[in-house]
Order: C-alpha cells, then sequence, then structure tokens
C-alpha cells in the first residue's frame, strides 16, 4: 500500500492512496482531518487493541465508519449499507466499491496515523 500526505492547490491536507486503499485517503482528508486529538486518541485505541486491553473499536464518521479490531483497521462508506444490497448483482457481477471500503493491519495503520499527525502539525 502506497500513500502521499500533500497539500491542494489551497493549502488544505490531503492523503491520497494507491488503488484499493483509496477510501482510507478519503477517510484521513474529510473524516480524520487535521484534529490532533481524535489522531492522539486512535493511536492510544491502537495500542490497547494490540494490548489485548480492548477488543474492538467503532468511529462513525459523515460519510464512511472506521471500525478496528484486534487485527485490522477497515474503513467503509455508508452507502455500502444502503437499501443496494436489495438490488444485488446478478450471478457473475460485482458492484465496484474499491473507492469506497478500504483495510489494513493495525502496524500499517499506526505508521499512517503517526505519519498523518506529524504531517498535520507542521
Amino acid at each position: 500500500m502506497d500513500y502521499d500526505f500533500t497539500h491542494d492547490i489551497y493549502g488544505a491536507f490531503r492523503a491520497e492512496f494507491s488503488m484499493g486503499h483509496e477510501a482510507l485517503g478519503y477517510w484521513i482528508t474529510y473524516e480524520l482531518r487535521s484534529r490532533q486529538t481524535v489522531i492522539a486518541e486512535l493511536i492510544s485505541v491502537v495500542s490497547e487493541l494490540q494490548q489485548r486491553q480492548r477488543v474492538d473499536y467503532l468511529m462513525e464518521g459523515a460519510e464512511y465508519n472506521l471500525r478496528l479490531n484486534r487485527d485490522e483497521a477497515e474503513v467503509r462508506a455508508h452507502a455500502l449499507d444502503s437499501e443496494f444490497e436489495e438490488d444485488a448483482p446478478e450471478d457473475n457481477l460485482e458492484f465496484y466499491d474499491q473507492e469506497s471500503t478500504a483495510s489494513c493491519g493495525l502496524d500499517d495503520f499506526i505508521e499512517i496515523l503517526e505519519g498523518w499527525q506529524d504531517f498535520t502539525a507542521n
């Protein structure tokens, strides 16, 4: 998983992730933003998960939710949980949802959070 932290043309912080992990970039850019206290809280939660002091964690966002468990971090768009499930695609067809969901291991996630924390603190 490749990613880059940049600024957009207006100077706002932006996280860009490689194909298959785009949802992480969107979540970081638009849901997490540069809120240092929330970033620090998430780093603490991940540490608790890794030390088996916690089983899971859910952070609900405006468009995406973050779910953490002892193995991974998952970002998932609310749109995937909507009524579209009733209109499931036929046998050989699938909805394109790579930009709506992404996951990674906790070690990678904490590395991303710490990098974002440093990037947005300056």
